[in-house]
């Protein structure tokens, strides 16, 4: 079995803790900001959606803003150290939340929260990159994200379905749950991302400039449509949420079932097409969704959707695991990591602005062409340019 995983034998069972621990730390946040605070916060601490909200945002916004330094700390202080802390510390917050009756406590107990989880990231993505078998980088940090990201549905659709009975039990299933991966991180305490020996030739920092715009675009795009998804599906496209979770549940399937098969190309051939390809897809897709396409385009457009995704991620993560630098790669990856937040942060804000003045069709428009420009430019750069 071990020689069809992307991952090296040696270490493979701590990654692996490591990546459950991540991901129940993802399902608790998941689970605590948007299956929780809506029905514990107005009832139990007396606060408003406003207050709630923007708890979740100052949440992201330091977990984002401090991910170069989360990343440095995950490397140098030890990954299993910085894991374990932001155990602990989710595990206070949730203690706290009860006798949060004022904004400025929840505010500051999510500041704190999101603190501590900038490590988590940078610190798996560059472990996943370490301890790939060579040849096989693209698939073993794919499939990292793939094996963490499900937690986040799983937190905020089994939570929020007790606390919209019994917001109490369902924050002392959060306990709970922290609470083992307090234990799980403690474990793991001791480990340390192995760190390769000094390569002599310096790095040129300034191709680190030609990273920027996939990590910015790539999360912009879609967040430009985000918060009004559902709103344009049933008024557009004559969609109930049912059917667009449908449709959206065929894509991601799609996209997870070509992922090895996308990944092995990607590993085998070079990042190269892959990316190119893949954001040229997804531009595509989303300027066909901006004209009111039939049920059967939807779900063509569904499907090429989930194709396009599944040759970008592979081929993005091949890109930075050949590219990046070695020496403090878990703080650069931070430092992506950070620019890909402030896409998802900016997004929705100019996809309403976009829609206000232009009309709702413009969010999809100026979507597309960002994916369409990143496409261009990286085809472009590939071509003028050799990468080893």
């Amino acid at each position: 079995m071990f020689r069809y995983l992307p991952w090296a034998r040696e270490g493979l069972f701590v990654f692996l803790r490591l990546v459950l621990a991540v991901g129940l730390m993802e399902g608790v946040r998941s689970g605590y900001f948007a299956g929780l605070l809506p029905f514990y916060a107005p009832e139990h601490l007396g606060l408003g959606p406003a207050t709630f909200t923007l708890a979740f945002t100052f949440h992201q916004l330091s977990e984002n803003l401090s991910k170069t330094f989360g990343g440095l700390l995950a490397e140098r202080v030890g990954f299993g150290r910085t894991v374990t802390l932001a155990a602990f510390i989710g595990l206070l917050a949730l203690l706290l939340t009860p006798k949060a009756h004022a904004g400025w406590l929840l505010w500051g107990l999510a500041i704190l929260w999101g603190l501590t989880m900038s490590t988590l990231y940078p610190g798996l993505m560059t472990l996943a990159s370490r301890i790939a078998v060579p040849g096989r980088e693209a698939r073993a940090l794919s499939f990292t994200l793939t094996l963490v990201m499900p937690w986040v549905g799983i937190g905020l659709v089994g939570v929020g379905q007790v606390a919209q009975k019994e917001p109490e039990a369902a924050l002392t299933l959060l306990m709970v749950a922290q609470g083992v991966v307090l234990l799980l991180a403690l474990s793991l305490f001791p480990f340390r991302i192995p760190i390769p020996q000094a390569v002599r030739e310096p790095y040129p920092y300034k191709r680190l400039l030609f990273f920027l715009p996939a990590a910015f675009g790539q999360t912009f795009a879609p967040a430009l449509v985000s918060l009004f998804i559902l709103r344009y599906a049933k008024e557009e496209l004559a969609l109930e949420p049912i059917a667009l979770g449908g449709l959206l549940l065929l894509g991601g399937g799609l996209a997870f079932g070509l992922l090895p098969f996308t990944g092995r190309q990607v590993d085998r051939r070079g990042y190269r097409f892959a990316l190119v390809s893949g954001l040229l897809l997804l531009a595509l897709v989303m300027a066909r969704l901006a004209f009111t396409p039939s049920p059967g385009e939807l779900a063509l457009l569904a499907a090429l959707g989930g194709l396009g995704f599944s040759l970008f991620l592979p081929g993005w993560n091949g890109f930075l695991a050949k590219n990046l630098p070695e020496e403090n790669r878990a703080a650069v990856w931070g430092g992506l990591m950070t620019v890909e937040g402030l896409g998802v942060a900016l997004g929705p804000a100019v996809g309403g602005l976009l829609w206000e003045t232009l009309g709702i069709k413009a969010p999809f428009l100026v979507g597309s062409a960002t994916f369409l420009l990143l496409s261009l430019f990286y085809t472009v750069l590939f071509w003028r340019m050799r990468w080893n």
